[in-house]
């Protein structure tokens, strides 16, 4: 049950006297030659008019093109079990338009796939909360997924899941489970991962993280699979309330991975690596344990005591202080 809440060049060379018209504008309005964003972009509004749902889903985009939220939208779950928001076709843009999702008693997902191999969805510019799972595309086995400037928060599972693309200035916050999850093959740039109660991000093999702020999540602030690159991201206060070997502000389990000029601080352990990534240049400090790698582990760059000894590509790891 859903609540209501767009030559000629004509360069004229005249011999002889220039006749020049009138510098006075004529009276009246003056009119917009232009195109509005609707004309340039044309947006389907979704509704139960236009993207009418089915046995689990209120809404359900079934052809390619562009949709906007007109309004605000409350989605009753209670026994039905449905999804905000489902999507069935390739190449679908989703303008939430500052609006918000918001799922009540048991409602599924805020925006999902139907399971269908899609291509060249992006979703942008609102928030999505409390669904069990708030926008959750990993079921979509196609790539070019984009997503950018949306909040997912208070979701009683994951925030984010992705199979593969592209996550920028979001948002994932106080989620029941991760709050960015992405199997492979992404870039996940100037997001906020706060507040989730196991990973902030956990991402599969040969992905992005950079400029990201990660803090305060009850696992591992970044965890990363192989061939991946990590860097320019503040990652603090995780881990603490696990308190095991396995969650750190950073966590590298696989090969081949660059986790460089990270500021990593107040972990429970500040980094740990266990197959032979390459640490270089990041600031660790005031964690409980700083560092944990693997014995004569060759990936480690020069660790200095001291900002004045660190040389290029050491890693400053500093005691707590006082």
């Amino acid at each position: 049950m859903i609540s209501p809440h767009p030559t000629a060049l004509a360069l004229t060379i005249m011999i002889g006297t220039a006749i020049a018209g009138p510098l006075d504008p004529p009276p009246g309005p003056i009119n917009s030659t232009g195109k509005t964003i609707a004309e340039t972009e044309p947006r389907t509004a979704i509704n139960a008019m236009n993207t009418p749902g089915d046995a689990n889903s209120a809404f359900k985009i079934t052809q390619s093109g562009s949709y906007n939220l007109p309004q605000n939208y409350l989605i009753l779950g209670l026994f039905d079990d449905i999804h905000a928001i489902e999507i069935a076709a390739d190449n679908v843009t989703i303008d939430l338009n500052g609006f918000s999702l918001t799922g009540l008693s048991g409602a599924l997902s805020g925006i999902v796939t139907d399971g269908g191999n899609y291509q060249g969805i992006t979703i942008r510019n609102g928030t999505v909360q409390s669904f069990d799972y708030g926008i959750d595309l990993d079921r979509n086995t196609g790539s070019n997924v984009t997503l950018e400037g949306v909040n997912v928060v208070n979701n009683d599972f994951d925030g984010i899941q992705i199979t593969s693309g592209h996550i920028r200035n979001c948002t994932a916050s106080e989620n029941g489970r991760d709050g960015i999850v992405a199997q492979s093959e992404t870039i996940i740039e100037s997001c906020k991962s706060i507040d989730n109660l196991q990973h902030g991000i956990d991402v599969g093999g040969f992905c992005i993280i950079r400029d990201c702020i990660v803090r305060d999540n009850g696992f591992a602030g970044i965890q990363s699979g192989q061939g991946g690159l990590i860097r320019d991201n503040l990652v603090a206060r995780n881990g603490i309330t696990s308190q095991t070997l396995y969650y750190a502000g950073i966590r590298l389990n696989g090969d081949s991975v660059l986790c460089h000029s990270n500021v990593v601080t107040h972990n429970y352990i500040g980094i740990t690596t266990f197959f032979g990534a390459v640490i270089s240049e990041n600031i660790v400090m005031n964690n409980d344990i700083n560092m944990q790698t693997n014995s004569g582990d060759p990936g480690v760059a020069g660790i200095s005591g001291t900002a004045s000894g660190a040389e290029a590509w050491d890693n400053l790891v500093l005691p707590s202080f006082p």
